[in-house]
């Protein structure tokens, strides 16, 4: 049961990090808004449950498993850190703080977009090659996306 309730509450903050992502995406000009730090609460609270439910999982992993989970959990720190870093460029706002500032939402983007994916499409019984293919054309078009967002700001 608490396993399910992790599970629910760390999609739930993926979902809700990405939508508040995509929304700060372009940094605007005035302090940090508080979109701002709902996105970044949000991206923690879905580190957090994964970390929850890792713990949770742990003792009945096998070493595959958890060797996939570890590697998880340290994307999603990273991630985090990497939505915290985007919290720093904007209150800093030195030298290209908004080209470091869109890479850093940009990445956290591109791998709760990639979760979604190939979590989703795994869940649905595709090939693990399918899986990789969805995933790399996610990373793909993710910094793509990344890269153009970039150009209409310095524009």
């Amino acid at each position: 049961m608490l396993h399910a309730i992790f599970i629910a509450a760390h999609a739930a903050g993926g979902v809700a990090a990405f939508v508040f992502g995509l929304i700060v995406l372009r940094p605007r000009m005035e302090s940090v808004p508080t979109t701002f730090h709902l996105y970044l609460g949000t991206l923690w609270l879905m580190v957090v449950f994964l970390i929850l439910v890792v713990g949770i999982d742990w003792t009945g992993l096998g070493l595959v498993s958890r060797s996939v989970y570890g590697i998880l959990t340290l994307l999603a720190l990273y991630t985090g850190w990497r939505g915290w870093r985007a919290l720093q460029n904007l209150r800093s706002r030195t030298t290209d703080w908004k080209g470091r500032y869109i890479d850093d939402v940009g990445f956290t983007l591109i791998v709760l977009f990639v979760g979604f994916v190939v979590v989703g499409t795994f869940d649905l019984g595709a090939p693990i090659w399918l899986v990789v293919v969805i995933g790399v054309l996610g990373i793909l078009t993710g910094r793509l996306g990344v890269r153009k967002t970039k150009e209409r700001v310095a524009g």
